[in-house]
């Protein structure tokens, strides 16, 4: 995802026509990284979105608003006070940089004209946005404020004059002549020639300069001492034709594709990406838009996906723990009847003891010729002795059916966890994740976390289709996204004739094969348990067990938690996990 200054000056200069001219209506920081100033011109009203993010820093056009805080952070109250209402004279980016403005016509408090700049500067994590009063260049704010503790170079700071970024040490997109060019290049010898333009020439990203040397006929890899006098001029010449493309605003903006997936753009289509898919663009500001409103929604996605799976992680950490000490009380318990044995030894035995003794040797019940070692308590009766030892017993037995109890309680508990997070490794989308945080917030395994001043929203109904695919003979297989869907699959959309499968003894999604009342192939079986495997915890697993029956033979139990059945006459396969094609 390369915003070199090639994609920069291809967005300025489709904006320049739209933005001059055109009024600041309103001014809002959605994030801490992120200014987006609403305007109207002459072609209408839009958006300008600014972004100083270490990943996605931007400038470009954007279609869609983004939620706001409920109070506005300082920096945008400041762009507020001197920006709405100002009109827009310009917007430029600095040639073979990374650093864009634009220029208003504004007012200061007392209504006299004043020129200020917004200045963008894209340098990954040292990106950021600045305010400038233009007579003065004395800085008025910058969304990331800093002072000589952080640089030593320059200050970020209100009322501190304003600093470009520091000078690279680098030639001109095209230098001056071809000796120029070949003495910074020789200058690294042992380099790749991608990496020696990337370090000697301003403005080129490392797609950039890889896709130079192979628009050249060279090789990006070759190192920089093969380089002769003949690939120098042929550098040269593609320099000059880059430059030339710039200046003619010749750009055929795309976007690549895997699968549904945006992978990465680009401002025109490079040799190196010949062999992927691509989607064309009329204009860069869309394309940008349309690729980064795609990746912000999989971040947000990816995040949300990750603060359940943290959830549910501590949840299952909880249990584990839990069954552990349950399961050591329980084994204390089982030794239950120790006691039980003594108080029945020293009651056949009653006649050999007396008070104010601490221990005795008596015959075993259970084995011949071995004598039982006997605690006894002396300040005790040995009648009180006994009844000690009868009460310990009754307790024991008592705890054991109370801590059993709870053991299974928890041991269910957790496989019905483990279910929700097979099916959250399994999720690829808003809808299948909002499912999931439902369900896991029912359970109880997920509380979620909401700022201060933001109300809990109503949970709209969410209603998703299972995953369907087609077997090879043509059979539809559908399999369940959550367990709540599973149950509706298995047990109310199925037909008793179709064949259901799951993979033996570990969480997995339910998978059905619709008959319609035909025989079903084995081959079908197979492929539809390759299935089932890859969306259950064995899909990094080899060969796995899976169940299959007809949808006649599943029960669910009464209380029992969402996708939890039990069934009978059930056939088993050994299958690979299948990674199935696209739905």
């Amino acid at each position: 995802m390369p915003y070199d200054s090639l994609v920069l000056n291809a967005c300025i200069s489709e904006l320049s026509g739209e933005l001059t001219g055109a009024k600041v209506n309103k001014i809002h920081q959605p994030d801490d990284r992120t200014i987006i100033i609403r305007y109207y011109g002459t072609m209408g009203g839009g958006r300008l979105l600014l972004s100083a993010h270490p990943e996605n820093g931007r400038i470009n056009k954007c279609a869609e608003g983004r939620d706001n805080p409920a109070k506005a952070p300082l920096f945008a109250m400041v762009l507020r006070k001197w920006l709405e209402g100002a009109r827009i004279s310009g917007i430029e980016s600095l040639k073979d940089e990374r650093v864009a403005w634009l220029d208003f016509d504004a007012r200061n408090e007392l209504g006299d004209d004043i020129q200020l700049r917004l200045i963008i500067e894209i340098m990954g994590k040292h990106s950021n946005i600045i305010l400038i009063d233009s007579a003065t260049n004395i800085i008025l704010d910058g969304i990331r404020r800093y002072g000589s503790h952080l640089s030593r170079y320059r200050e970020v700071l209100p009322g501190k004059p304003y600093l470009p970024p520091p000078p690279m040490d680098k030639l001109p997109l095209v230098p001056a002549n071809e000796d120029i060019l070949a003495a910074a290049l020789y200058e690294l010898p042992e380099e790749t020639l991608s990496i020696a333009l990337r370090k000697q020439i301003k403005g080129l990203s490392p797609l950039l300069a890889d896709n130079l040397a192979l628009l050249a006929g060279l090789d990006p890899a070759m190192p920089v001492e093969t380089v002769g006098e003949y690939e120098i001029g042929l550098i040269y010449r593609q320099l000059q034709l880059l430059d030339q493309r710039i200046s003619n605003n010749d750009y055929d903006p795309i976007i690549t594709l895997s699968g549904k997936q945006f992978r990465d753009y680009y401002a025109f289509d490079p040799p190196s990406w010949s062999q992927l898919h691509k989607q064309h663009f009329s204009s860069m500001n869309d394309a940008i838009d349309a690729f980064y409103q795609a990746c912000e929604k999989q971040q947000s996605f990816e995040r949300k996906k990750a603060s359940l799976a943290k959830a549910l992680r501590q949840n299952r950490s909880r249990l584990q723990k839990k069954i552990a000490l349950e399961e050591a009380d329980l084994a204390t318990c089982e030794a239950a009847n120790i006691y039980r044995e003594a108080g029945d030894i020293l009651s056949a035995n009653l006649y050999f003891l007396r008070k104010g003794l601490s221990e005795v040797e008596l015959p075993s019940f259970t084995e011949e010729g071995k004598t039982v070692h006997i605690k006894l308590d002396p300040a005790k009766t040995p009648q009180e002795n006994i009844k000690y030892y009868y009460k310990r017993y009754s307790k024991a037995k008592n705890a054991r059916h109370r801590i059993d109890e709870q053991l299974q309680s928890n041991k269910s508990q957790l496989d019905y966890l483990f279910s929700i997070e097979q099916s959250l490794e399994d999720s690829t989308d808003k809808d299948e994740l909002a499912a999931i945080e439902k369900e896991a917030i029912a359970a109880g395994f997920y509380h979620q976390q909401l700022p201060a001043n933001k109300k809990q929203q109503p949970t709209k109904q969410i209603t998703l289709a299972p995953r369907q695919y087609c077997s090879q003979d043509g059979f539809t297989i559908l399999i369940g996204r959550n367990n709540k869907q599973n149950d509706r699959l298995s047990l109310k959309q199925s037909h008793p004739d179709d064949i259901w499968l799951h993979a033996q003894k570990i969480p997995g999604s339910h998978t059905v094969i619709i008959s319609n009342g035909k025989a079903v192939p084995q081959s079908t079986i197979l492929e539809a348990a390759g299935y089932a495997a890859w969306f259950s915890k064995a899909r990094g697993s080899g060969k796995t067990a899976v169940d299959y029956t007809q949808i006649a033979n599943l029960r669910k139990p009464n209380g029992a938690v969402p996708g939890y059945v039990t069934y009978t006459d059930q056939k088993t396969v050994y299958v690979e996990p299948l990674q199935p094609p696209e739905e």
